[in-house]
């Protein structure tokens, strides 16, 4: 499984719904991952994304088109004042978490 997390510090005024239309793709098509939107209790302008894919990097690679919008960094740079962390991770196989 591959899993894409992003924190970031959106500018005064932005909604979620402003940041998630800046990096979602555009059309009906279902989601290939699974997403979780994240504002932090005590400062609603952190918001921290989770994208989890099943499958491997090259099944990401792939997919990164039904991902992401093709224009996300220029619309994102519009709406995101900071990114405290942005990384994608590929699962570990550790049997005793299993």
């Amino acid at each position: 499984m591959i899993i894409a997390v992003f924190a970031r510090r959106l500018r005064p005024g932005v909604s979620v719904e402003q940041f998630v239309g800046a990096w979602a793709p555009e059309g009906d098509a279902p989601y290939p991952a699974g997403v979780e939107v994240a504002l932090d209790p005590a400062d609603d302008r952190r918001i921290l994304t989770v994208i989890r894919l099943d499958g491997g990097m090259p099944e990401f690679r792939a997919a990164i088109p039904r991902l992401i919008h093709p224009e996300s960094r220029e619309r994102l740079a519009e709406l995101v004042e900071s990114t405290e962390l942005e990384g994608v991770y590929e699962t570990a196989d550790v049997a005793r978490f299993s």
